[in-house]
């Protein structure tokens, strides 16, 4: 489903799973109820679930269509692998259909960026082919941030279980096939794609940054932002965060780098339409979605109506 375009840059997501998922003291453990009440009221509908207080989230990946590239940031839980229930136990042929509706096949994909190593990150890296887990884009080149692979087999030779599971079928297939190239957390990819540390949310993970030929520039912020509500409250990191601190300093520095700007945010968990721009209002900021097709998804235009 197709996101934005401009100049020379297409972005489309591919939805794994959408919907109202944790409740906000859950996602958010530092979060206030009553201050996240007065900001959920301000906040578009689709956002938020006032009967459940449960937030809206996102798994998806980010189709990037660039001259002479297509690349694929992020690649959701996949499917067939050891997991927990909650992250194996609902349909994933949305992913697939999202991918062919985009009139691609698997050998189209240069470029496979990872942004972090978490579960719901790296899934369809790998289709498990003949017993053995086989890239799922055969032509694609893998980037992994070398301090993040770093971490994640330090937590797998500490015995960590999830953390082996997806080192195992997910990410160490690629590096011993030699698919995987693992970089610097501000590498820059070429053809106006580079990465920018975002640690915190975990300690190697990275934005990719995109500057199209017009000058234009977006950002896919990972997991820095979870929700439009830590606009609001900056310092509200999640209940995943590997250093909640270090993942609330980052993402006011980016939101403070680019707000009143042009630069267009792409944060991974935000559901459609996803992309959106940051305007500042004193110390806090506003999550604002700059293209008409939110309308489309609230066909009320409503924001959200909080009891």
């Amino acid at each position: 489903m197709k996101l934005f375009g401009f100049d020379d840059v297409q972005v489309s997501t591919l939805i794994e799973r959408e919907g109202p998922q944790r409740k906000t003291a859950e996602l958010f453990p530092a979060a206030n109820r009553e201050r996240a009440i007065v900001h959920f009221r301000e906040m578009e509908s689709f956002l938020y679930q006032p009967a459940s207080d449960r937030i809206f989230n996102t798994y998806q990946s980010f189709l990037l269509r660039l001259p002479g590239r297509t690349i694929l940031i992020d690649t959701c839980v996949g499917d067939g692998k050891a997991r927990p229930p909650h992250f194996a136990a609902y349909p994933k042929k949305p992913w697939l259909d999202a991918f062919v509706d985009e009139g691609l096949s698997f050998d189209d994909i240069d470029l496979v960026i990872c942004t972090h190593l978490h579960v719901d990150h790296v899934g369809w890296n790998t289709r498990l082919i003949d017993g053995r887990w086989e890239p799922t884009f055969p032509k694609a080149r893998y980037i992994f941030g070398r301090v993040e692979c770093e971490y994640w087999e330090d937590q797998v030779n500490k015995g960590h279980d999830l953390a082996g599971r997806i080192w195992a079928d997910s990410c160490l297939p690629l590096i011993r096939s030699g698919r995987a190239e693992l970089v610097e957390m501000d590498a820059d990819l070429g053809g106006g794609v580079r990465l920018s540390p975002a640690p915190g949310h975990t300690p190697g993970m990275v934005c990719v940054n995109v500057s199209s030929a017009g000058g234009r520039r977006v950002v896919f912020a990972a997991d820095v932002l979870h929700h439009p509500i830590q606009c609001r409250e900056p310092g509200w990191s999640t209940c995943f965060c590997e250093d909640p601190v270090q993942a609330a300093a980052t993402r006011r520095d980016l939101l403070e780098e680019i707000a009143d700007t042009d630069v267009i945010i792409v944060p991974e968990h935000v559901p459609f339409p996803t992309a959106g721009q940051i305007e500042s209002d004193g110390d806090r900021f506003r999550y604002r979605f700059p293209f008409p097709w939110w309308r489309e998804a609230d066909a009320t235009g409503a924001v959200c109506r909080v009891p």
